[in-house]
C-alpha cells in the first residue's frame, strides 16, 4: 500500500502566548537533512551521551531510535525515559502541543532537540518556531543540517529534491557533512564546492557516524533568522534570474518540496520470519532507484530471540542485531521511502523473494 508522509506540524490554533508557568523559554535545536543522512545516528548519541544536560527529543519516527535496553528507565506511551535523565517522544499530530506537553513535564529538561522528516521544508517549521505566541516557550538556538557526503548529488536530475536538499541546508547554522570516510578527498571538496556555490558563511563540519562533539551542538546560540530567510531569498531569486552561480552551471526555477506532494511511503508486512541474508539482498541489489530509504525492524528465521533492523540509503544495506523481542509480538515490517512508488513492483520483489524462502 501507499500512504503520505504525515506533516511534521500544524501550528497550533491559538492566539494567546503560550508558555509553562515558572519556566523560561527552552533553547531549542533543529535537526534536518534528507532521508538516510545520519539524524537517527546523531540523536541516538546525543541521548546515550554523557553530556550532562537533561534533553528531550521530539521525533517523527519514534521506532528508528534505537537505544541501549540498559539505559531505559521506563517507558509510558510514545515517550522513553533515560537513566541519563534524557527524554525520547513521538511527535503527535502538533509538533507546538508537543513540545508544550514535552515542557510540561514533572522531570524538567534543559534543551529540546527536534528532527524533522527527512522530506520536509524546514522553513515552516522555522517560521512557526519563531511566532511571537510561541517566544515565551522556546527559543531556536540553531539549526544543524546532517548531509550525506557520498549520497548528496543523488537523484540530481531531479529539480524538486536538489531544491529540497538546498533548502535544507540554505536554512541552516551549521553543515554536518557526515560519512566522510566513504569518499574520497576530492568528493568531499566538491560538496563544499557545491555548498558555498549557494550559500555565504555555512559553517561545515566533516564527520564520521555523526560523531561531533556535544558542545558545538548544543546551547550554542547560534541561529540568525534574519539571516537564514534572506540567504534562501536570494537564493531563489539567484534561481530565478539565472545569475549563474549554480554549481553546474545552469539554473533552476525553485519549487517548495511538501512531503505529501513528491514523497510516498510503501510497508510491507508479515508475521512470518525472513532470512536475513536473503532481506539484504532483496535491498541492496533489486530496490528501484525510485526508492531513496529503506528500513525497518524485522523477525530473523535465524536468531528469532532478537529483532533485527534493516537500513539503506543510496548503495550501502546495514543489517543489526537489537534488543530481544520478550512479550513483543514477533512481526517484520519494512518501509520504503521515494518518488513515484511502483506498489506492485515493490509487493513482487518482497513478496515472491520473502515468500520462497
Amino acid at each position: 500500500m501507499i500512504d503520505q508522509d504525515r506533516p511534521i506540524l500544524a501550528p497550533a490554533p491559538r492566539t494567546e502566548d503560550i508558555e509553562i508557568p515558572g519556566r523560561e523559554a527552552i533553547p531549542v535545536t533543529l535537526l534536518t537533512g534528507f532521508l538516510g543522512s545520519g539524524k537517527t545516528t546523531l540523536l541516538n548519541r546525543i541521548l546515550s551521551g554523557d553530556h550532562e544536560l537533561r534533553v528531550g527529543v521530539l521525533v517523527n519516527d519514534f521506532g528508528a531510535i534505537n537505544i541501549d535496553s540498559e539505559l531505559i528507565e521506563g517507558v509510558e506511551e510514545n515517550t522513553i525515559n533515560l537513566s541519563n535523565g534524557c527524554i525520547c517522544c513521538e511527535i503527535r499530530d502538533d509538533l507546538v502541543q508537543s513540545l508544550e506537553e514535552l515542557l510540561g513535564r514533572a522531570d524538567q529538561i534543559d534543551y529540546v532537540i527536534v528532527e524533522a522528516s527527512g522530506v520536509s521544508d524546514p522553513e515552516g517549521i522555522v517560521m512557526t518556531f519563531l511566532d511571537r505566541r510561541y517566544k515565551k516557550l522556546l527559543r531556536l538556538d540553531s539549526i544543524t543540517c546532517i548531509v550525506d557526503a557520498e549520497a548528496v548529488f543523488s537523484q540530481a536530475d531531479d529539480e524538486a529534491i536538489t531544491g529540497l536538499k538546498l533548502r535544507q541546508i540554505g536554512f541552516a547554522d551549521m553543515v554536518v557533512l557526515n560519512k566522510v570516510d566513504t569518499v574520497s578527498p576530492a568528493h568531499v571538496e566538491v560538496v563544499h564546492e557545491w555548498i558555498d556555490a549557494h550559500f555565504n558563511r555555512v559553517r561545515v563540519i566533516e564527520a564520521t557516524h555523526c560523531e561531533v562533539p556535544y558542545e558545538i551542538l548544543l546551547s550554542v546560540g547560534r541561529f540568525d533568522a534574519e539571516r537564514s530567510l534572506s540567504e534562501n531569498k536570494e537564493h531563489e531569486a539567484c534561481e530565478t534570474h539565472e545569475c549563474g552561480h549554480h554549481a553546474h552551471g545552469h539554473s533552476h526555477s525553485h519549487e517548495n518540496v511538501r512531503a505529501g506532494d513528491v514523497f510516498e511511503t510503501w510497508s510491507f508486512e508479515t508475521d512470518k520470519p525472513i532470512c536475513a541474508e536473503t532481506l539484504e539482498e532483496v535491498v541492496r541489489r533489486r530496490l528501484p532507484a525510485s526508492v531513496f530509504r529503506c528500513k525497518g525492524i524485522f523477525w530473523d528465521e535465524a536468531t528469532p530471540k532478537y529483532r533485527q533492523t534493516i537500513q539503506a540509503v543510496g548503495r550501502r544495506t546495514e543489517v543489526k542485531r537489537l534488543d530481544e523481542w520478550g512479550d513483543r509480538a514477533r512481526t517484520s515490517r519494512i518501509v520504503a521511502i521515494g518518488r513515484k512508488i511502483n506498489a506492485a513492483e515493490l509487493e513482487d520483489i518482497f513478496g515472491t523473494e520473502m515468500a520462497s524462502v
